[in-house]
């Protein structure tokens, strides 16, 4: 969020103007008095689409079922919408674990470089066995950049921080460029699913996927499907039909899946925020906190957030980090000049995102704008933060109030349709029944509580620590075998990683 060139008066001026503008459309009389579509900042137009994927309602539904489809990854565990949630705005809701962390650029945990990131799988031969990465192992990997909001991603013409996606899209097994523009929503499917990082494993390739996709039940592993994929389901029992509806024939290609992946998300518009409706004419839409907020994010936050998505995609170097520990679009471009920089997010519903900035850095929104009231916090800065807001407390909480509440839509907050998703399997810990997150002693307790003297446990998976599918005497003494005599590793997920089920059975974990 990068404020105006304009100088502290002419701001100031600027800003009062604004307000006398605003006030008097408010005041003068109340029906004639609406503020009209694009009066202070356009609305959000229809979602682009390239002519060559145009958006279909069944290429929109095979997208659906592959974007929360966990069995697409290569253990089962990970779904794109594992790490892109629609109540967290479309990004990673578990990055308050501590599991989440990337130990950044000096490869150490617990500095001040480390990264909020996104949980990935343990690094793995495609073949099963787990590899010692020399960071994680044998713990889940971690990217090394805080993950993106897919909700209104279309409306950006590259994708990721550094924009390595988009705008062409190329088809990864042919090689052949089938978008020339307008592809990044397509570009990017295809990467977290090869990813050894976050889907996949060592060696993996398109073919792995497509054998994966014909041997799986649509959304086995899924409990809570909304309505339009338990529909799906009832007419094509697997992703060969779903292909067939979508395109004509069966063929799985990678191309196809990010084609389908891509029409569902430019489902996923966000046009129902308090601002939208009071874009719209509704004055009381917004509260008049929230109102004069806006006023403030036209005179401090633009050019960088001036477009009907808040966000224009530029590449900016704003001092949240030195710009050597991530180089940034640098890796994209190769221009000096770009090195550090990371794209300009949307700020539609910012405020179910945090922690911000691309390392995760700030941990709530009160930082994000302490950080650009002081200008930054490493030098060279880009210019356009110079000199900083320097706004009032007054002030800042009146742009807070705009930012959390006036650009939050309730149905992404709530996970209403569109933004509506299946419920994907918990992850947890084999042997801790505490769910503190560490096998010892005091699990087997808990345990023993459990089933001798009316104990509580939110998580029967995790309890049922030799994995019988039953909770019983065996599961501490598997415990306590563990600790004290050196038995074997509990059964996947493990008593030193964490991890869903990978066996059937009646047992449940409340998240």
């Amino acid at each position: 969020m990068i404020h105006s060139n304009l100088t502290p008066m002419n701001r100031r001026l600027s800003w009062l103007m604004a307000c006398v503008v605003i006030l008097g459309l408010f005041l003068s009389t109340p029906a004639a008095a609406q503020i009209g579509p694009g009066d202070i900042l356009a609305p959000l137009p229809p979602m682009p689409e390239p002519p060559e994927n145009p958006l279909t309602v069944e290429k929109a539904l095979l997208g659906k079922f592959l974007f929360w489809e966990e069995q697409l990854s290569h253990d089962n565990s990970t779904s794109c919408g594992t790490c892109h949630l629609s109540e967290a705005g479309g990004s990673d809701p578990r990055v308050d674990l501590s599991r989440s962390i990337h130990p950044g650029f000096d490869g150490l945990f617990g500095t001040e470089d480390d990264v909020a990131g996104s949980i990935g799988v343990v690094l793995q031969a495609c073949g099963g066995s787990p590899l010692d990465d020399g960071v994680f192992f044998p713990q889940r990997q971690v990217t090394g950049r805080r993950s993106q909001s897919t909700i209104g991603a279309g409306y950006h013409p590259t994708l990721f921080w550094d924009g390595r996606a988009g705008p062409e899209f190329t088809d990864p097994e042919t090689g052949l460029v089938l978008i020339p523009s307008g592809g990044a929503l397509e570009a990017q499917a295809v990467g977290p699913i090869i990813s050894m990082v976050e889907m996949g494993c060592d060696t993996r390739d398109w073919d792995g996927v497509r054998q994966k996709l014909i041997s799986v039940t649509p959304l086995a592993l899924a409990t809570n499907l909304p309505d339009d994929l338990i529909e799906g389901l009832l007419q094509f029992v697997n992703y060969e039909g779903l292909f067939q509806n979508a395109f004509g024939d069966s063929q799985i290609t990678a191309a196809r899946i990010a084609f389908a992946i891509a029409s569902y998300e430019r489902t996923l518009i966000p046009d129902r925020t308090p601002f939208d409706v009071f874009n719209q004419g509704i004055s009381d839409a917004m509260t008049e906190s929230q109102q004069l907020g806006l006023l403030l994010f036209a005179d401090n936050c633009l050019p960088c957030h001036e477009t009907p998505a808040l966000g224009d995609g530029s590449f900016r170097f704003i001092g949240v980090r030195p710009p050597f520990e991530d180089v940034g679009h640098f890796a994209v471009s190769g221009d000096d000049e770009d090195i550090g920089k990371f794209k300009s997010p949307s700020l539609r519903n910012v405020g179910l995102r945090a922690p911000y900035f691309h390392n995760g850095g700030k941990a709530t929104l009160d930082d994000v704008l302490a950080f650009y009231n002081g200008g930054g916090d490493f030098t060279p800065n880009d210019p356009l933060l110079d000199p900083p807001m320097n706004l009032p407390n007054t002030e800042l909480s009146q742009l807070k109030d705009f930012l959390e509440n006036g650009l939050t839509d309730p149905r992404v907050e709530f996970g209403l349709p569109p933004f509506d998703h299946p419920t994907m399997q918990p992850f947890f810990v084999r042997g801790d029944t505490n769910v503190d997150g560490a096998v010892d002693i005091s699990d087997a307790v808990a345990s023993l509580q459990f089933l001798f003297s009316g104990g509580i446990i939110s998580c029967e998976d995790a309890t049922d620590a030799n994995d019988d599918g039953a909770l019983d005497i065996a599961d501490p003494v598997a415990v306590l075998g563990r600790l004290f005599i050196g038995a074997a590793p509990l059964p996947l997920p493990g008593d030193n990683s964490f991890g869903p089920d990978p066996t059937v059975d009646a047992l449940m974990c409340l998240d």
